[in-house]
Protein backbone atom coordinates (compact mmCIF):
# COMPACT_ATOMS: atom_id res chain seq x y z
CA UNK A 1 0.00 0.00 0.00
CA UNK A 2 1.13 3.28 -0.96
CA UNK A 3 1.69 5.74 1.53
CA UNK A 4 0.31 9.74 1.02
CA UNK A 5 2.18 12.35 1.35
CA UNK A 6 1.35 15.76 3.09
CA UNK A 7 2.56 17.77 6.11
CA UNK A 8 1.12 20.27 8.53
CA UNK A 9 2.66 23.66 9.73
CA UNK A 10 4.20 23.97 12.80
CA UNK A 11 3.18 27.30 15.07
CA UNK A 12 6.29 28.89 14.00
CA UNK A 13 6.07 28.02 10.70
CA UNK A 14 8.02 25.09 10.09
CA UNK A 15 6.58 22.77 7.54
CA UNK A 16 6.49 18.71 8.71
CA UNK A 17 6.47 15.62 6.36
CA UNK A 18 3.72 13.57 6.90
CA UNK A 19 3.22 9.87 5.59
CA UNK A 20 -0.05 8.10 6.09
CA UNK A 21 -1.04 4.93 5.18
CA UNK A 22 -4.84 3.45 6.01
CA UNK A 23 -8.06 5.50 6.05
CA UNK A 24 -8.87 7.70 8.48
CA UNK A 25 -11.98 5.71 9.52
CA UNK A 26 -10.11 3.27 11.10
CA UNK A 27 -10.28 1.69 14.69
CA UNK A 28 -7.08 2.87 15.56
CA UNK A 29 -3.50 5.03 14.20
CA UNK A 30 -0.06 3.84 14.65
CA UNK A 31 2.07 6.95 15.17
CA UNK A 32 5.87 6.33 14.42
CA UNK A 33 8.36 8.33 15.50
CA UNK A 34 11.92 8.65 14.03
CA UNK A 35 14.95 8.99 15.84
CA UNK A 36 18.58 11.70 15.64
CA UNK A 37 19.41 11.47 11.92
CA UNK A 38 16.89 9.22 10.84
CA UNK A 39 13.30 9.79 8.16
CA UNK A 40 10.11 8.27 8.08
CA UNK A 41 11.91 5.60 6.01
CA UNK A 42 13.52 3.96 8.93
CA UNK A 43 9.87 2.70 9.42
CA UNK A 44 9.59 1.64 6.49
CA UNK A 45 9.52 -2.28 7.10
CA UNK A 46 6.15 -1.38 9.92
CA UNK A 47 4.30 0.72 7.54
CA UNK A 48 4.14 -2.24 4.68
CA UNK A 49 3.49 -4.86 7.58
CA UNK A 50 1.24 -3.61 9.87
CA UNK A 51 -1.98 -2.96 7.52
CA UNK A 52 -1.04 -6.55 6.04
CA UNK A 53 -0.88 -7.95 9.53
CA UNK A 54 -4.02 -6.19 10.99
CA UNK A 55 -5.97 -5.41 7.87
CA UNK A 56 -6.18 -2.48 5.28
CA UNK A 57 -9.06 -1.15 7.34
CA UNK A 58 -8.18 -1.70 10.27
CA UNK A 59 -5.35 0.96 11.06
CA UNK A 60 -3.90 4.17 9.92
CA UNK A 61 -0.27 4.26 10.18
CA UNK A 62 1.33 8.14 10.66
CA UNK A 63 4.87 8.82 9.93
CA UNK A 64 6.42 12.55 9.75
CA UNK A 65 10.11 13.48 9.84
CA UNK A 66 11.37 15.74 12.98
CA UNK A 67 12.06 19.45 11.68
CA UNK A 68 15.72 19.53 10.53
CA UNK A 69 15.22 16.04 8.97
CA UNK A 70 13.81 14.35 6.17
CA UNK A 71 11.73 15.99 3.66
CA UNK A 72 10.66 18.47 6.70
CA UNK A 73 11.79 21.97 6.47
CA UNK A 74 15.69 22.68 8.44
CA UNK A 75 15.61 23.95 11.98
CA UNK A 76 15.95 27.09 12.43
CA UNK A 77 18.76 28.00 15.19
CA UNK A 78 16.98 28.10 18.45
CA UNK A 79 14.77 25.88 18.19
CA UNK A 80 16.65 22.20 17.85
CA UNK A 81 15.52 21.27 21.42
CA UNK A 82 13.48 18.01 22.30
CA UNK A 83 10.54 20.59 24.37
CA UNK A 84 10.04 22.01 19.98
CA UNK A 85 9.87 18.80 19.29
CA UNK A 86 7.17 17.87 21.44
CA UNK A 87 5.27 20.74 20.39
CA UNK A 88 5.70 19.72 17.26
CA UNK A 89 3.93 16.33 18.25
CA UNK A 90 1.09 18.26 19.12
CA UNK A 91 0.50 19.82 15.81
CA UNK A 92 0.78 16.45 14.19
CA UNK A 93 -1.46 14.90 16.72
CA UNK A 94 -4.35 17.77 16.07
CA UNK A 95 -3.85 18.31 12.39
CA UNK A 96 -2.44 14.44 11.24
CA UNK A 97 -3.70 11.96 13.39
CA UNK A 98 -7.48 12.86 14.16
CA UNK A 99 -8.99 12.01 17.54
CA UNK A 100 -9.18 8.24 17.43
CA UNK A 101 -6.81 6.15 19.82
CA UNK A 102 -3.41 6.41 18.97
CA UNK A 103 -0.71 4.00 19.77
CA UNK A 104 2.97 5.85 19.94
CA UNK A 105 5.92 3.95 18.63
CA UNK A 106 8.96 6.18 19.61
CA UNK A 107 12.88 4.83 18.25
CA UNK A 108 15.63 7.25 20.35
CA UNK A 109 15.09 10.66 20.29
CA UNK A 110 11.77 9.80 18.95
CA UNK A 111 10.86 7.97 22.88
CA UNK A 112 12.59 11.55 24.61
CA UNK A 113 9.63 13.50 22.55
CA UNK A 114 6.87 11.35 24.33
CA UNK A 115 8.42 11.90 27.48
CA UNK A 116 8.74 15.52 26.72
CA UNK A 117 4.99 15.52 25.93
CA UNK A 118 4.22 13.58 29.15
CA UNK A 119 5.83 16.43 31.00
CA UNK A 120 4.40 18.74 29.15
CA UNK A 121 0.74 17.45 28.52
CA UNK A 122 -0.19 14.79 30.56
CA UNK A 123 -3.78 15.11 29.87
CA UNK A 124 -3.29 13.54 26.46
CA UNK A 125 -2.10 10.05 27.85
CA UNK A 126 -5.00 7.53 28.22
CA UNK A 127 -7.34 10.28 26.67
CA UNK A 128 -5.76 9.86 23.19
CA UNK A 129 -2.30 8.13 23.58
CA UNK A 130 -3.78 4.89 24.53
CA UNK A 131 -0.04 2.60 24.20
CA UNK A 132 3.31 3.09 23.56
CA UNK A 133 6.61 1.19 22.58
CA UNK A 134 9.85 3.15 23.25
CA UNK A 135 12.44 1.65 20.90
CA UNK A 136 15.88 1.91 22.03
CA UNK A 137 15.63 5.23 23.78
CA UNK A 138 16.86 6.81 27.14
CA UNK A 139 15.34 8.63 29.95
CA UNK A 140 18.16 10.91 30.40
CA UNK A 141 21.86 10.64 31.41
CA UNK A 142 22.44 9.62 27.61
CA UNK A 143 25.82 10.37 27.71
CA UNK A 144 26.35 7.36 30.52
CA UNK A 145 28.47 4.30 28.81
CA UNK A 146 27.68 5.26 25.45
CA UNK A 147 30.10 4.09 23.05
CA UNK A 148 31.81 2.35 25.64
CA UNK A 149 33.22 5.35 27.56
CA UNK A 150 34.41 4.53 30.81
CA UNK A 151 32.61 5.93 33.66
CA UNK A 152 35.36 7.78 35.09
CA UNK A 153 36.11 9.94 31.64
CA UNK A 154 31.71 10.48 30.93
CA UNK A 155 31.88 14.34 32.34
CA UNK A 156 34.72 15.09 30.12
CA UNK A 157 33.15 13.21 27.52
CA UNK A 158 29.45 15.34 27.69
CA UNK A 159 31.99 18.25 27.63
CA UNK A 160 33.31 17.54 24.74
CA UNK A 161 31.22 15.61 22.77
CA UNK A 162 28.70 18.53 21.48
CA UNK A 163 32.10 20.23 20.36
CA UNK A 164 33.10 17.64 17.82
CA UNK A 165 29.16 16.97 16.97
CA UNK A 166 29.31 20.72 15.77
CA UNK A 167 32.86 20.39 13.97
CA UNK A 168 31.21 16.51 12.04
CA UNK A 169 28.37 18.81 11.18
CA UNK A 170 30.21 21.56 9.84
CA UNK A 171 32.62 19.38 7.87
CA UNK A 172 29.41 17.39 6.39
CA UNK A 173 27.65 20.49 5.34
CA UNK A 174 30.97 21.48 3.60
CA UNK A 175 31.75 18.21 2.14
CA UNK A 176 28.07 17.90 0.62
CA UNK A 177 28.32 21.42 -1.11
CA UNK A 178 30.98 20.91 -2.76
CA UNK A 179 29.93 18.00 -4.00
CA UNK A 180 26.74 19.82 -4.71
CA UNK A 181 28.94 22.30 -6.71
CA UNK A 182 30.72 20.11 -8.80
CA UNK A 183 26.88 17.85 -10.07
CA UNK A 184 25.40 21.55 -10.90
CA UNK A 185 25.70 20.36 -14.22
CA UNK A 186 23.97 16.88 -13.36
CA UNK A 187 20.42 15.95 -13.12
CA UNK A 188 18.65 16.46 -9.78
CA UNK A 189 19.27 12.53 -9.03
CA UNK A 190 22.27 12.10 -10.14
CA UNK A 191 23.28 15.21 -7.25
CA UNK A 192 20.79 13.53 -4.54
CA UNK A 193 22.72 10.16 -5.43
CA UNK A 194 26.26 12.00 -4.85
CA UNK A 195 25.28 13.51 -2.09
CA UNK A 196 24.26 10.07 -0.05
CA UNK A 197 28.05 8.68 -1.41
CA UNK A 198 28.88 11.60 0.19
CA UNK A 199 27.08 10.86 3.56
CA UNK A 200 28.31 7.42 3.52
CA UNK A 201 32.13 7.77 2.67
CA UNK A 202 31.99 9.97 6.08
CA UNK A 203 29.97 7.24 7.91
CA UNK A 204 30.21 4.10 6.85
CA UNK A 205 33.23 2.79 8.40
CA UNK A 206 31.53 3.47 11.46
CA UNK A 207 28.09 2.29 11.29
CA UNK A 208 28.23 -1.50 11.81
CA UNK A 209 30.22 -0.98 15.13
CA UNK A 210 28.26 1.86 16.46
CA UNK A 211 24.79 2.35 15.36
CA UNK A 212 24.03 -1.35 14.31
CA UNK A 213 24.37 -5.07 16.05
CA UNK A 214 25.47 -8.14 14.47
CA UNK A 215 24.36 -9.00 11.34
CA UNK A 216 23.34 -5.92 9.59
CA UNK A 217 21.74 -5.98 6.54
CA UNK A 218 23.22 -3.81 4.14
CA UNK A 219 20.37 -2.51 2.71
CA UNK A 220 18.84 -1.46 6.07
CA UNK A 221 22.23 -0.04 6.36
CA UNK A 222 21.59 1.94 3.01
CA UNK A 223 18.10 3.17 4.11
CA UNK A 224 19.89 4.76 7.41
CA UNK A 225 22.61 6.77 4.49
CA UNK A 226 19.79 8.32 2.96
CA UNK A 227 18.21 9.70 5.81
CA UNK A 228 21.38 10.76 7.25
CA UNK A 229 22.14 12.19 3.73
CA UNK A 230 19.77 14.78 3.87
CA UNK A 231 20.65 16.06 7.59
CA UNK A 232 22.03 19.42 8.01
CA UNK A 233 25.05 20.08 10.09
CA UNK A 234 23.37 22.53 12.37
CA UNK A 235 20.52 19.62 13.20
CA UNK A 236 23.34 16.90 13.88
CA UNK A 237 25.50 18.84 16.51
CA UNK A 238 22.28 20.63 17.57
CA UNK A 239 19.82 17.84 18.37
CA UNK A 240 22.90 16.11 19.56
CA UNK A 241 23.52 18.55 22.10
CA UNK A 242 19.53 18.02 23.60
CA UNK A 243 19.86 14.48 23.52
CA UNK A 244 23.06 14.81 26.00
CA UNK A 245 20.59 17.18 27.88
CA UNK A 246 17.22 15.41 27.83
CA UNK A 247 16.28 14.14 31.24
CA UNK A 248 12.76 13.12 32.08
CA UNK A 249 13.07 10.11 33.87
CA UNK A 250 10.08 11.95 36.35
CA UNK A 251 7.62 12.27 33.89
CA UNK A 252 7.50 8.43 33.16
CA UNK A 253 5.13 8.13 35.74
CA UNK A 254 2.55 9.62 33.59
CA UNK A 255 3.06 7.04 30.91
CA UNK A 256 2.51 4.18 33.76
CA UNK A 257 -1.20 4.47 33.26
CA UNK A 258 -1.12 2.94 29.80
CA UNK A 259 0.77 0.02 28.41
CA UNK A 260 3.27 0.16 27.51
CA UNK A 261 6.33 -1.64 25.77
CA UNK A 262 10.45 -1.00 26.34
CA UNK A 263 12.44 -2.49 23.38
CA UNK A 264 16.54 -2.65 23.71
CA UNK A 265 19.37 -4.35 21.90
CA UNK A 266 22.03 -5.84 24.17
CA UNK A 267 24.65 -4.38 21.35
CA UNK A 268 23.19 -0.56 21.32
CA UNK A 269 26.25 1.18 21.60
CA UNK A 270 24.69 4.52 21.39
CA UNK A 271 22.25 4.23 24.02
CA UNK A 272 23.56 0.67 26.32
CA UNK A 273 20.87 -1.00 27.57
CA UNK A 274 21.21 0.44 31.21
CA UNK A 275 18.89 2.91 29.79
CA UNK A 276 16.33 0.40 28.92
CA UNK A 277 16.80 -1.18 32.54
CA UNK A 278 16.68 2.26 33.85
CA UNK A 279 13.22 3.25 32.18
CA UNK A 280 11.85 -0.37 33.30
CA UNK A 281 12.39 0.52 36.77
CA UNK A 282 10.44 3.62 37.02
CA UNK A 283 7.66 1.75 34.82
CA UNK A 284 6.77 -1.54 36.67
CA UNK A 285 3.65 -1.89 34.31
CA UNK A 286 5.63 -2.28 31.27
CA UNK A 287 7.03 -4.82 29.44
CA UNK A 288 10.60 -5.13 28.63
CA UNK A 289 12.06 -7.02 25.84
CA UNK A 290 15.97 -6.97 25.06
CA UNK A 291 16.98 -8.25 21.80
CA UNK A 292 20.38 -10.26 21.55
CA UNK A 293 22.84 -9.27 19.15
CA UNK A 294 20.97 -6.09 18.23
CA UNK A 295 22.39 -2.49 17.95
CA UNK A 296 20.41 0.68 18.28
CA UNK A 297 18.10 0.58 14.70
CA UNK A 298 15.77 -1.95 16.05
CA UNK A 299 12.98 -1.41 13.53
CA UNK A 300 15.50 -2.30 11.12
CA UNK A 301 17.53 -5.41 12.77
CA UNK A 302 14.54 -6.58 14.41
CA UNK A 303 11.76 -5.95 12.20
CA UNK A 304 9.59 -8.47 13.11
CA UNK A 305 9.52 -8.46 16.83
CA UNK A 306 8.68 -4.35 16.73
CA UNK A 307 6.33 -4.89 14.34
CA UNK A 308 3.99 -7.35 16.03
CA UNK A 309 4.40 -5.19 19.37
CA UNK A 310 3.02 -2.73 17.77
CA UNK A 311 0.10 -4.87 16.10
CA UNK A 312 -0.60 -6.59 19.59
CA UNK A 313 -0.91 -3.34 21.18
CA UNK A 314 -3.19 -1.87 18.48
CA UNK A 315 -5.27 -4.98 18.72
CA UNK A 316 -5.74 -3.87 22.44
CA UNK A 317 -6.46 -0.53 21.86
CA UNK A 318 -8.75 -1.17 19.26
Amino acid sequence: MQAERSGVTTTDGIHLNVETTGPATAPVTVLLVHGWTCSTDSWHNQVAELPRILGATAVRVVTYDHRGHGRSDAAPVGSLRIEQLADDLVTVLDDAVGDGPVVYAGHSMGGMTLMELADKRPDLFGSRIKAAVLVSTSSGQAARGAFGIPPRFEPAAVRVAPRIARVVGTRVDRRVERLAAKAAATTTAVAARRRAQAAALLQRPALRQVVFGKKADPAEIDVFLRGLALLPGLSYSGFFEAILQHDRAHALKVLDQIPVEIMHGTRDRLLPPRHANRIAAELPSARLWMYPGAGHMLPQERPRDVTHRLASLARKVA
